[in-house]
């Protein structure tokens, strides 16, 4: 990957009753914005209720194009032992190498204790956990502020960075503990980040478009006027997705 080339922490394929992203739709949107790798997860009901499905999709598409993406696993806690099963067979067999959760689709609130199985696991696994946040009642920040506290030896990312409402819950907290990164899309505006980047610092903050939801361009515009340091600049949308993937990437 060259030092100019983005790697973008949070996209989507697949397709919902609202939206519709195709790999190929990615690629194209990627190589657009310079976007040389992307975390890809599931969509739709490949994340409710279709995990297999939506795992075997992901895997697939990683395979195809390694170079161009790595894909987390989506499972649903409210499948119990069959999620547990199911996120280690996404890690050990698929060569998937993270856990995306989504309170809100999924139908529990993010620090229940009903997730809290799927999150030892993650942590036996050594992948990091992306959770969906900013939106009430299931998905708060302070409610995986809460789990991240728990777990001390979990890697998490806030995806969102609490969204466009509840961002203000992010700076006091979470430079409290160390083990949570701040992923950037959908977060209200640029000066979030900023504030983000000067509390909690550069190297726990990711870039993401979550593409189709937002788009890439739009999403990277607003890293760019934030007048960063080439330093803040290269942590923030590719090195420190790359750090924490490490153990797992290629």
């Amino acid at each position: 990957m060259n030092k100019t080339s983005f790697f973008d922490a949070h996209c989507h394929i697949g397709k919902t009753p609202y939206l519709e992203q195709k790999a190929e739709d990615l690629l194209n949107k990627m190589d657009q914005n310079n976007v040389e790798k992307a975390v890809i997860c599931a969509f739709g009901s490949h994340i409710v209720c279709k995990n297999k499905e939506g795992n075997d999709f992901i895997s697939d598409w990683v395979k195809k194009y390694p170079l161009r993406f790595v894909g987390f696993a989506s499972v649903n806690p409210w499948y119990e032992a069959e999620a547990i099963i199911e996120l280690k067979r996404s890690i050990t067999e698929l060569g998937l190498i993270g856990l995306k959760l989504h309170p809100v689709l999924q139908g529990f609130q993010a620090n229940d204790k009903i997730v809290n199985p799927l999150i030892e696991t993650a942590i036996q696994l050594n992948i990091p956990i992306f959770i969906h946040s900013g939106t009430p009642m299931y998905s708060l920040p302070l409610q995986i502020f809460d789990l991240a506290k728990k777990y001390p030896d979990g890697k998490f990312i806030l995806g969102h960075m609490g969204g466009a409402d509840f961002y203000f819950d992010i700076p006091t907290s979470f430079s409290k503990i160390d083990n949570v990164y701040l992923e950037t899309s959908l977060t209200c505006h640029s000066g979030y980040v900023a504030e983000a980047i000067n509390k909690i610092g550069y190297k726990r903050i990711l870039f993401g478009s979550d593409s189709p939801v937002s788009e890439i361009d739009a999403e990277l515009a607003k890293i760019r006027v934030l007048n960063l340091s080439d330093n803040e600049w290269l942590h923030i949308t590719r090195l420190n997705i790359e750090n924490l993937l490490l153990n797992n990437l290629n």
